[in-house]
């Protein structure tokens, strides 16, 4: 079973397809549908603030800069194609979060600028067109504002352009909106050709993101807005901030209804419209974040005020401060976003489905805009995630995510996408610290990854193909390179085992026994079968230890000896720090020996003399084999041996094996002479790399 799962993964085809998936899944995201890429970045001043809107419908952005506070003065430059068209000022200092707003007031394909400033504890409007230079109005009291408590912030929201008391001029409808200061959190209605202004009634609801619908596609104009229970009014104040309400007012904002208490402090209820079959309804998202025994819910309410429906769940750390969006302006679909980074959809039996997980957002939630950044008419979806200093894109279904970094930034200030007539439009993301200008476009890489993918997964496969192709060639190779060596090794012992040399011995050994000299004709017995044993179990063994090699050697001499009586002595010395273990050629040793014996040693009209040595160098072994035999010259006149063919073998079996190891070993012969210069014997020196462990 294990075999044929490692014939299975080592499969060219399966081994090419793992190997791509990886590579693939590491990849950087090289293949996304979307990229989008920086074309420069300028240092923001929170002072003078730079817009960008297209006011007079050419296709180009003009270029808006907005100095918050000079002198307390509100300073407006607008640049039409980095001409300077013109500048306005306006008395008192910025109100932010959503000022200026542009809108088409008057229907004549020119956005005005509605500015809104405070000046000596009023709120003022000013509204002009920057083309026309018309002042729709100039220093329009809106309200009162009285800082407390060191309390001085008033958010402005834009909530909706429209006529809605069809005189062919659109009204403009906002909130403002504060905290301990208490007052104002209204939402107004400006008639610019009537010069009236109107509020909502008195109520210490906090305002938080005003929208406008209609009850269905024709119907009546309602607002409403998301509130929160934050705690800050008196309890005994009118529609009190110790409870989150249901708010929907008419054109006219009169209250549709009276306002519904739908949460408890501290809570945050978040109010979207949705459509279900041409009927328009409040989707109502209450957070109750405090520990007393109420639970947070999700409910439907008609126009009328009434509950529909309602799902009541358990408060985690991951809702609070969620959203609840519309994506467009059909209303037919919402969406929860988790502080988690989780997106949910909930559809009209408020039943709700995860479809997408983005990055986690900080304590104050998923900070959001919506923008058409490709102006394909639907708008893409930018996240902030101020924590984590990103930037996350997606597409108007939430997929496609795409991160863009922005080290340094604590906060998103203003997001547009800059028109640039026929060429494509750019990103412009201002944060505190910097501002962006991206391109943002469809990847051409995606359309063809998988081609891509294809070959990442042919190169692996070629690449595993002519790898495993070259390791058959290495192993066939090692392998008739072993075959090589053992068939020399075998022509170097053929004098060990071939029939005459076994009949030498077996009939010695009978004739020792009909002697009656068991002794030694045990003792002569015993060095040959181990000598034949050996011989046989390392048969298949191309190399031998270094102590198999010696006692392989010893065995040997013990019967050339007894072959050839008072014939020669012999010593083996070995020092002791030499490694046993070290893997040399089988029969290295042993031929070498076999010469001094056969072709010097045995010539002697005296008593011979074999040494053999094995001693530690710097760097290598050194093997000396030394005789006093009657010398090489000698031997060869004798003309009985072959000496050249045994060297030869040995020389083959050294290159074979260098190629096999990559161990080259070496060694040198030398004609010893005595003082007459007459041949007194042979010494060989083998070397033997000492390898670093």
């Amino acid at each position: 079973m294990t075999n044929k799962i490692f014939l299975l993964f080592t499969n060219p085809f399966i081994l090419s397809l793992v190997l791509s998936v990886i590579l693939i899944l590491s990849l950087p995201p090289f293949f996304d549908k979307y990229n989008i890429d920086e074309v420069k970045k300028i240092k923001t001043n929170e002072s003078a603030l730079i817009n960008y809107c297209d006011l007079n419908s050419d296709g180009f952005s003009e270029e808006i800069t907005i100095i918050s506070s000079f002198k307390n003065r509100v300073g407006i430059i607008v640049r039409e194609q980095n001409a300077v068209l013109n500048q306005w000022g306006f008395d008192g200092v910025l109100l932010r979060p959503e000022n200026p707003i542009y809108c088409d007031i008057n229907g004549d394909g020119l956005k005005e600028i509605a500015v809104f400033s405070l000046h000596e504890n009023k709120i003022l409007l000013n509204c002009f067109n920057p083309f026309s230079e018309e002042i729709l109005i100039k220093d329009k009291v809106i309200d009162y504002f009285y800082p407390r408590n060191g309390q001085s912030s008033c958010s402005i929201r834009f909530c909706a352009s429209v006529d809605a008391n069809n005189d062919e001029i659109n009204e403009l409808y906002f909130s403002l909106s504060v905290g301990y200061p208490l007052k104002p959190r209204k939402i107004y209605m400006m008639d610019f050709k009537n010069d009236k202004l109107l509020a909502s009634p008195e109520a210490c609801i906090p305002i938080n993101d005003p929208f406008s619908f209609r009850s269905n596609n024709e119907g009546d104009f309602y607002i409403s807005t998301s509130t929160t229970a934050v705690g800050n009014c008196d309890s005994s104040a009118a529609f009190t901030d110790h409870f989150s309400w249901l708010m929907v007012l008419d054109k006219d904002l009169r209250f549709q209804f009276e306002p519904i208490k739908l949460g408890f402090y501290p809570s945050n209820l978040l109010i979207k419209p949705i459509r279900i079959e041409d009927q328009t309804f409040l989707a109502a998202l209450n957070i109750y974040e405090g520990s007393k025994d109420h639970n947070c819910s999700i409910s439907l309410i008609n126009s009328e005020g009434k509950l529909e429906k309602e799902k009541n769940f358990d408060f985690s750390n991951d809702w609070y401060a969620a959203k609840l969006i519309n994506k467009n302006n059909e209303f037919n679909e919402l969406f929860i976003i988790r502080k988690d980074g989780l997106i949910e959809e909930v559809d009209e039996n408020l039943n709700r489905k995860v479809i997408q997980q983005l990055l986690p957002f900080d304590e104050s939630g998923a900070r959001l805009n919506m923008l058409d950044i490709d102006m394909d008419v639907e708008d893409e979806f930018i996240f902030y995630h101020s924590d984590l200093e990103k930037v996350t894109i997606t597409r108007n279904d939430f997929s496609n995510p795409l991160i863009f970094n922005a080290p340094g930034n604590n906060d998103l200030m203003y997001s547009t996408t800059i028109l640039n007539g026929g060429n494509e439009p750019q990103l412009y993301l201002a944060f505190d610290n910097l501002a962006y200008y991206l391109n943002y476009y469809q990847n051409p890489l995606h359309n063809i990854k998988y081609l891509i993918y294809a070959g990442i997964y042919l190169g692996f496969y070629f690449l595993v193909f002519f790898i495993q192709k070259a390791q058959r060639l290495r192993t066939e190779h090692k392998y008739e390179t072993e075959k090589k060596i053992a068939e020399l090794q075998m022509k170097s012992i053929k004098n060990q085992i071939d029939p005459h040399f076994t009949l030498n011995i077996i009939n010695s050994i009978g004739s020792l026994f009909a002697k009656q000299d068991t002794e030694k004709a045990n003792y002569i017995f015993g060095k040959y079968s181990k000598l034949l044993r050996s011989t046989i179990l390392s048969s298949e063994n191309i190399t031998s230890t270094l102590q198999e090699e010696i006692e392989y050697v010893e065995n040997y001499i013990a019967l050339e000896q007894y072959r050839f009586p008072d014939g020669f002595d012999y010593i083996i010395e070995k020092e002791v720090s030499i490694n046993d273990k070290i893997k040399i050629p089988k029969m290295l040793i042993h031929s070498f020996v076999e010469n001094a014996i056969k072709h010097g040693l045995k010539h002697l009209n005296k008593k011979g003399k074999l040494f053999i040595g094995v001693k530690n160098g710097s760097d290598k072994y050194k093997i000396v084999i030394r005789d006093n035999g009657v010398g090489r010259k000698k031997a060869k006149e004798l003309a009985v041996f072959d000496t050249g063919r045994g060297l030869s073998i040995i020389d083959q079996i050294l290159d074979l094996y260098y190629s096999f190891e990559k161990i080259k070993i070496t060694y040198e012969m030398i004609d010893l002479t005595n003082e007459k210069n007459e041949a007194a014997g042979t010494e060989v020196i083998i070397k033997i790399p000492i390898l670093k462990s």
